[in-house]
């Protein structure tokens, strides 16, 4: 009978800290098809939600994942606001650049008044790349993810964005079974005497 508490307590703790290890603070694929509620700023042009895009010299570029993306212009950014960061939490995407396109993730603790350089996007234009920031210390604000260059034409395609938001176990939880457990097995060897 104690293996099987033991082996149900080891159970409880596994859901109890797996359930609250990671939570997923925002998903966007763009699948909405439509730039919707999304907070933007306008560079030359607006960012756009599209299925396909054609770049000036022709070339035809698809979706990373899905049937949408966004197209961000020279200077154009797509913000995501109201989100609260702690140290551990990771953003992710898939990038694309066109020309000589240069992206910046940039982070507004306080927006929308104070921006910040986090980490930049460069790499072989023309192809999809994997994006991973780990953030290190903890605020309230906004991100935004731009395309701060680009030649004539070039831009910053974006796809399959995810938050996820890295918390701790609930010790609360954790110590309440524990407890528990310790109560139950008193009680269990009491009786046994």
């Amino acid at each position: 009978m104690q293996k099987k508490i033991q082996a149900l307590m080891a159970c409880l703790i596994m859901i109890g800290w797996i359930s609250n290890a990671q939570a997923l603070l925002l998903q966007d694929d763009f699948e909405d098809g439509e730039l919707g509620d999304r907070m933007y700023e306008v560079g030359l042009e607006a960012p756009t939600i599209v299925q396909s895009f054609t770049d000036p010299a022709g070339q035809v570029y698809n979706p990373a994942s899905g049937e949408y993306f966004a197209v961000l212009p020279i200077g154009a950014a797509l913000i995501w606001t109201d989100l609260e960061w702690s140290k551990g939490d990771r953003l992710t995407f898939k990038y694309l650049l066109t020309e000589a396109a240069q992206g910046a993730l940039l982070l507004f603790p306080n927006w929308p008044y104070e921006g910040n350089f986090a980490d930049g996007m460069s790499g072989q234009t023309g192809t999809w790349h994997s994006f991973s920031y780990e953030f290190t210390g903890s605020e309230n604000g906004a991100l935004a993810i731009q395309n701060l260059l680009g030649g004539s034409y070039g831009h910053l395609l974006l796809d399959a964005v995810s938050y996820t938001k890295v918390t701790e176990p609930n010790m609360h939880i954790l110590g309440l079974i524990g407890l528990i457990a310790l109560l139950w097995q008193k009680r269990s060897s009491s009786q046994l005497s």
